[in-house]
């Protein structure tokens, strides 16, 4: 629930921080480019680097997120392809959108207010949801899965100790 708080927060501060940018900046201006050399380029130098921490700090946070729902590998494969294949219809739906020539605000708006809303829809999942540890049992409710699918049969025994014995150093080399 931190990470929630911590990650709404960074959302409305570097997304409120480019609106200012991007309200000075409408579709309709005539842009000017920009070098590294000009004095104005560091602001929007530091803006375009914190959408790229924002977007490691999402990423990192989405994928935690699914990875405390469940244990079971086939269950996470499933969560992780809805959650791709979301972010790729939404990245093809915005390629459609700049194409249309719709305002620069409109479409930053857009994603400020998916970006959280997702959170405030997420929140319920993880307060109800994210358990400190997930029994297996539980994990492959509402699976085809067994306990030996899981546990690899007669392989690995289901104390969890290794069967193998351990190794010298000097026969591994």
């Amino acid at each position: 629930m931190i990470g929630w708080v911590i990650l709404f927060c960074i959302t409305h501060i570097i997304w409120g921080c480019g609106y200012r940018f991007d309200k000075a900046h409408p579709r309709d201006s005539d842009l000017t480019p920009m070098d590294f050399k000009d004095s104005s380029f560091i602001g929007p130098m530091f803006l375009y680097m914190f959408y790229g921490f924002y977007d490691a700090i999402f990423q990192c946070y989405a994928y935690w997120v699914l990875g405390a729902l469940t244990n079971s590998s086939r269950k996470l494969a499933i969560y992780a392809g809805w959650y791709k294949g979301i972010q790729s219809a939404g990245a093809a739906i915005a390629w459609a959108v700049d194409d249309q020539k719709v305002p620069y605000s409109g479409m930053y708006g857009s994603s400020w207010g998916l970006l959280g809303g997702s959170l405030v829809i997420a929140l319920p999942i993880l307060y109800k949801k994210i358990e400190e540890t997930t029994s297996i049992e539980k994990d492959l409710k509402d699976t085809d899965e067994t306990l030996e699918d899981v546990l690899g049969g007669t392989n690995v025994p289901a104390t969890g100790v290794s069967q193998y014995p351990e190794r010298k150093d000097s026969e591994i080399a």
